[in-house]
């Protein structure tokens, strides 16, 4: 797959193509049918199928004060694509002077002329140009001009959930890890390294691998049952995401808001130092709410009923 920084990059216009556009943080079932449209057409005709994206993604840019976290890093929505079989990605820069194009200009700009789509493909809820006066009526009035189709595809719901990247980023914002990876078509996953931790794992004989990751998107605090994927291997494990609140309140301040989030995993039947090593952890169900216990005894009794129903969910589940 080809990937390029905006279409002046583009080398010359495409002669044909057929062609999507949107944000694609995810890469959720809703988009994976876009993509599968336009590789079908595409392949029909033997012309690159082609997607182009944003970045910085539009609402950081145009509503900062909304906070939106992206599920993954666009190094992700780059592979899934490319998986997928895409043959050019153009990643456009987004500003707030782009936003402003008129409808007109953006069509004939940054549609027609670098891409000359047969088709294009766009998704139910697609808007575009200042004050996203480039509804689907104006975009079909236009390719008809060009001569050019225009494929608009239909919400699609999981278990009355319409599949949405707001919709898949509530879900892990509320720990449902489960209808989160009904909506992707995978696990929601976290990537960073293994860094040294305060070691009290190890003290109480269960060692767990400390995740520094830079992923703007958590689950909610709790404890799940999760793959973690490091050197090479796969493994089960049972991970807490959370701040540690019975040593935090043992002899210290309790756990609060402002503590920091940390995300430990402890992998099944593995003896070893991960220091450093790259980590991928893939959450497959939440098993139980992160809480202060009485005592040690009590957290690490409850930690090992975690290891049984982490493995026993990993089982069932995959």
């Amino acid at each position: 797959m080809q990937v390029l920084q905006g279409i002046r990059a583009l080398d010359a216009p495409l002669t044909r193509s057929v062609l999507t556009i949107g944000n694609f943080d995810g890469v959720h079932l809703g988009h994976r049918e876009l993509i599968r449209r336009v590789l079908a057409r595409a392949r029909e005709r033997s012309i690159p199928a082609a997607v182009m994206t944003f970045e910085p993604h539009p609402v950081q840019v145009l509503y900062p004060d909304r906070h939106l976290k992206r599920l993954f890093d666009p190094d992700d929505q780059r592979r899934e694509l490319e998986k997928a079989g895409v043959d050019l990605l153009v990643v456009e820069p987004f500003s707030r002077e782009f936003s402003q194009l008129p409808p007109e200009r953006y069509i004939q700009d940054w549609i027609f002329r670098p891409f000359r789509p047969d088709l294009l493909v766009v998704g139910y809820d697609f808007a575009f140009g200042a004050d996203k006066a480039g509804t689907l009526d104006v975009l079909r009035a236009k390719a008809a001009t060009l001569g050019f189709e225009v494929d608009v595809v239909a919400p699609i719901r999981i278990d009355g959930h319409l599949v949405s990247s707001s919709r898949a980023r509530a879900a892990v914002a509320e720990g449902d890890v489960a209808l989160a990876a009904k909506l992707l078509g995978r696990r929601f996953y976290v990537s960073g390294i293994v860094e040294k931790g305060a070691g009290r794992g190890r003290t109480i004989g269960v060692p767990t691998a400390n995740l520094r990751t830079a992923v703007e998107t958590i689950p909610a605090e709790g404890v799940y049952a999760a793959w973690v994927a490091a050197q090479g291997a796969r493994r089960m494990a049972a991970v807490n995401v959370g701040r540690n609140p019975t040593f935090q309140s043992a002899g210290g301040p309790a756990a609060s808001s402002a503590s920091p989030v940390a995300i430990e995993a402890h992998l099944l039947g593995f003896q070893g130092d991960l220091y450093g090593v790259p980590l991928t952890i893939e959450f497959a169900a939440r098993l139980r709410d992160e809480r202060r216990f009485p005592s040690k005894d009590e957290l690490v009794a409850q930690i090992r009923e975690d290891l049984r129903r982490a493995e026993a969910a990993l089982r069932t589940g995959d």
